[in-house]
């Protein structure tokens, strides 16, 4: 059902704007002598308010501007609603659709904008064929951008491709979260996107469990993306301010995986062009069979480009790592036997056979890396602190013009030693053209143990007790104990601030988290100082901590002033350069910085008189 955005008033207005300051407007308009039309969308913009109104759309097209206006649960109704195809843009306004279930994605392709959506549900897929399955689209072909995932999925048919966001990335996807988990049966698993052809991907995070459960295929995982892929299509890509939390591991059967923190595996086509990898980190516990690496399992330089069914002579690329940075535990499963497995803190394997540069610098690593085999005759697994192998079969054989450079990176971490083949540094280097300067390290160590524990050691091995430390990527506070201090509200020892640690012992830097100590989110700045009282920024989106810190996302509150009213949607964010209703149905506007009008306002032609204890819309005049 298609609704204008749309308040009444009991007196007419004629038409104002006022400017948001976003490129939107805010309309004031006479339409019949009682309608007040306030806008601060897209133009012509359609109002979603009900299941039903969203259910008009289930299989079909949105060709317009749409505006989720509510929560929606979808649980209860029956059929359900999925395969919305995108061409113009759907604003989920901040608002959770719950609910989702079943094999498909709410949208089954994106074309146009999708953005400002939080869903959550429980989906299970028991396919027959190969699909695509994912928590907001299916494939996207345009920009998806603030949207957060909170959809578990389960996978127990065919193998299928599986994301949190997009199962299948040819666009853009900007500040997405996926916070569901992700097992079962699939050839391509990740938090963001499975498959990216795409373009850009910047400032996404994945912090939930990815699992995976095969026998008859080669597994791509990553947090962040699985596979990278540029043989037939796409050019150059980004990815860029990434970071994983979330575990990833699984059992491939008799075959093997490719396992990235925040990449599984990225290929290039050799199309002249240069893409980045630049900014990302992992912090999550990895673990399986095959490539394995804290930022990237397999750097694969070699696939053929075709077009028409005839090979393209490759013009060679240039690829960047740079500034990435690993935490998390590496453990090198048991495989089947004659299984081998590459493992490594910023990458598993870089392997290049066409033209063109791999380029790895200021990356590090300060997670532990360990193996299952032992040394053996028939399980041979490499282990690197920064790297596990570095193949230029190109410049090898003298087929391409290939070059592999690895500068200005470290590990930290502990190197289990007991395997075939291990070192501080790379594992195993082969062919020519292949540089690694400056990589030495001779500073504080990290091991974490097999409960998880982080425990951090000067350079003559003595622990260290009783004090904070950074690794190059995060900062813990290392405990009497000597285990770093982790999920934790504690004050800071000016013995005035407080701060917190995460469930992975770093502490938290001008980001929320939802802190189990006092069972709600909280905001820490650039110093690691809780918020209180606080209105913050972050994009184009306005959040308020309140006086013990907590971030409103639960409707109507009052500012720790006393006075001022605000409006927070379920992901914390408020409502801002707007009219709305307050929680007595009557009409108010919101500042720029969430708080309720109170007094007289102005458009620069008409003056509006809101009541000056509530803030509620009282008459206007010339």
């Amino acid at each position: 059902m298609k609704r204008k955005i749309a308040l009444f008033l009991v007196t007419a207005l004629t038409i104002s704007a006022f400017t948001t300051g976003e490129g939107q407007t805010v309309l004031a308009q006479d339409v019949d002598g009682e309608t007040f039309t306030a806008e601060s969308y897209q133009d012509a913009s359609v109002a979603i308010y009900t299941v039903a109104d969203l259910a008009a759309y289930s299989g079909g097209e949105m060709r317009g501007n749409y505006v989720l206006m509510n929560d929606i649960d979808l649980s209860a109704y029956a059929g359900g609603v999925s395969g919305i195809t995108v061409f113009g843009s759907f604003n989920g306004n901040g608002h959770i659709i719950y609910g989702m279930q079943g094999e498909n994605a709410l949208f089954r392709n994106n074309y146009g904008r999708i953005s400002n959506l939080t869903v959550e549900g429980d989906m299970q897929i028991n396919s027959s064929e190969f699909r695509n399955v994912a928590g907001i689209a299916e494939y996207n072909g345009g920009v998806i951008e603030d949207c957060i995932s909170r959809v578990n999925m389960n996978s127990y048919g065919v193998n299928v491709r599986m994301a949190g966001i997009t199962a299948y990335n040819d666009g853009d996807i900007y500040r997405c979260k996926n916070e569901g988990t992700i097992s079962g049966k699939a050839s391509e698993q990740a938090g963001i996107t499975a498959l990216n052809g795409g373009t850009n991907i910047v400032g996404c995070e994945n912090s939930g469990t990815i699992s995976f459960q095969t026998s008859d295929c080669h597994v791509y995982a990553g947090g962040i993306v699985g596979n990278e892929y540029r043989a037939s299509s796409g050019s150059q890509f980004t990815i860029e301010d990434c970071k994983n939390t979330g575990d990833i591991y699984g059992d491939a059967g008799n075959g093997v995986a490719t396992i990235g923190g925040v990449i599984g595996e990225t290929t290039r086509k050799g199309d002249n062009s240069s893409s980045t990898i630049k900014n990302c980190t992992n912090a999550g516990n990895l673990y399986g069979t095959g490539e394995i690496g804290g930022v990237i399992g397999a750097v694969n330089h070699g696939h053929i480009y075709t077009l028409n069914g005839e090979e393209i002579v490759s013009n060679g690329d240039n690829f960047l790592v740079e500034g990435c940075g690993n935490s998390g535990t590496i453990t090198v499963k048991k495989g089947a036997d004659g299984t081998s497995s590459w493992a490594g803190g910023v990458f598993g394997k870089v392997n290049i056979s066409k033209n063109g540069t791999v380029y790895i610098k200021d990356c590090g690593n300060s997670g532990s890396i360990y193996s299952e085999n032992g040394k053996s005759d028939r399980n041979v697994d490499v282990l690197g602190g920064i790297g596990a192998s570095l193949e230029n079969v190109g410049c090898a054989d003298g087929t391409a013009n290939s070059y592999i450079y690895i500068e200005s990176c470290f590990n930290k971490g502990y190197v289990d030693s007991s395997v075939n083949y291990c070192s501080d540094q790379i594992g195993g280097i082969s062919g020519g053209n292949t540089a690694v300067t400056n990589c030495n390290y001779t500073g504080n160590r990290f091991q974490t143990d097999a409960d998880g524990n982080v425990h951090a050691y000067y350079p003559d091995g003595t622990p260290i007790r009783n004090q904070f430390i950074f690794d190059g990527y995060f900062t813990y506070y290392i405990q009497a104990d000597g285990t770093a201090m982790k999920d934790n509200l504690t004050y800071h020892p000016d013995g005035t601030h407080i701060i917190c640690f995460d469930n992975k012992g770093h502490e938290v830097f001008m980001d929320f988290y939802y802190c189990s100590k006092v069972g709600y989110t909280c905001y820490f700045d650039s110093l690691g100082y809780i918020y209180k009282d606080q209105i913050t920024f972050v994009g184009n989106k306005t959040y308020y901590l309140n006086g013990d810190g907590k971030m409103e996302n639960s409707g109507w509150f009052r500012f720790a002033n006393g006075r001022d009213y605000g409006y927070a949607n379920s992901d914390g964010t408020l409502k801002t350069n707007q009219f709305s209703y307050d929680a007595w149905g009557r009409v108010v506007f919101y500042h720029w910085n969430g708080m309720v009008a109170r007094g007289l306002i102005t458009d620069g032609v008409y003056y509006y008189n809101m009541d000056e204890t509530d803030g509620h819309y009282l008459g206007s005049f010339q």
